[in-house]
């Protein structure tokens, strides 16, 4: 398995995602969580494919790579709950979906929205129930399935802590220190650097490429946060499917808006930062100041940076050739990205 089967082995990724998603009855939690799944870039199963390299048992990549998904499909269900988004993948949300489908059957608004609200939370939970028992009956030696669970019961808990500190330091004043935390723990694991450790462990890779296919990760996924941070404010709706004024009406605790809230221009805006009816015109001022402080330059040149840093790193590693250039490409989708 290289990089060239990498298309044929993903479509059975999906494939499998769906079977592990798929309802075994029509509840309303069963249906939501199924169409919680599936429209994304598989961007984690394609790390966990990449770091499996030849010596892998297909059978356990393909599960691994969609309990990845499932995880990942989980925690946005969860996050848009949190977020009080409206609107994911260009599409009603989990919760919102369910809150309008009440509405319609003639339940009130008020009772209508906490049934949305509870959907996606329990959904969320049902998809990562099935993540973690399909991983749990991978039919692996032992202390690989002990290994792989270890990764991912890490992964999810700093994804937990990051969660809990976005919210925790919204609209709130923060440091870099603060936000890089957020940015590790909230994406960075469980978006990159688990399934880069996932797939090495399950090729059978030694401990030196392991960690370093880890500190890639770990790089790679601050640096594709950092990009979200940007199309979150500065994004094409079209593309990316969500609102640009979420992270501006959450006070999202973005590096943007660290850096922003240091010039003067900003106290006289930042009460906007964190409302959540801010509208277009709050949300182009609070755009002007981004760019007139030079905080938006900033964080250009900090993706820069993480580029820089991850291209030395994936030099240095204990890796084949096809690996490394399948993860540099990677990299630079992740910088250059619209969506």
């Amino acid at each position: 398995m290289t990089a060239v089967d990498a298309p044929t082995l993903l479509a059975e990724v999906e494939q499998r995602i769906a079977l592990l998603a798929a309802p075994t009855g029509q509840h309303p939690v069963q249906v939501a969580a199924q169409h919680a799944v599936g429209g994304g870039k598989l961007l984690r199963p394609r790390l966990v494919v990449a770091a499996a390299g030849e010596r892998a048992d297909r059978e356990a990549v393909v599960t691994v790579a969609a309990v990845v998904e499932l995880l990942h499909a989980a925690l946005l269900v969860h996050d848009d709950v949190i977020d009080d988004d409206d609107e994911r993948r260009g599409v009603p949300s989990v919760a919102r979906g369910a809150a309008d489908t009440a509405v319609a059957a003639g339940i009130p608004v008020p009772v209508a929205e906490r049934i949305g609200m509870t959907t996606a939370i329990v959904a969320g939970d049902a998809l990562l129930v099935r993540a973690l028992a399909a991983l749990a009956r991978l039919d692996v030696p032992t202390p690989m399935r002990s290994r792989l669970a270890d990764i991912v019961e890490r992964a999810m808990v700093h994804a937990a802590e990051g969660e809990h500190d976005d919210v925790l330091f919204a609209g709130a004043p923060a440091d870099e220190a603060a936000v890089d935390r957020i940015l590790e723990g909230k994406t960075a694991d469980y978006s990159f650097r688990a399934p880069l450790e996932l797939g090495a462990v399950l090729g059978g890779r030694d401990e030196s490429a392991i960690a370093a296919l880890g500190a890639i990760g770990l790089r790679m996924g601050v640096l594709y946060q950092l990009r979200d941070d940007v199309l979150g404010v500065f994004g094409d709706e079209a593309q990316t499917g969500k609102s640009v004024l979420s992270d501006i009406r959450a006070g999202a605790p973005t590096l943007l808006f660290v850096l922003a809230s240091r010039d003067q221009a900003w106290q006289r805006l930042a009460h906007h930062y964190g409302d959540p009816e801010a509208d277009e015109g709050a949300a182009a001022r609070i755009r002007a100041v981004m760019r007139g402080s030079g905080a938006l330059a900033e964080v250009e040149r900090r993706i820069d940076a993480e580029c820089e840093a991850v291209r030395q790193l994936l030099a240095d590693a204990p890796i084949e050739e096809p690996l490394r250039a399948e993860l540099t490409t990677i990299l630079e989708r992740c910088a250059e990205r619209g969506r």
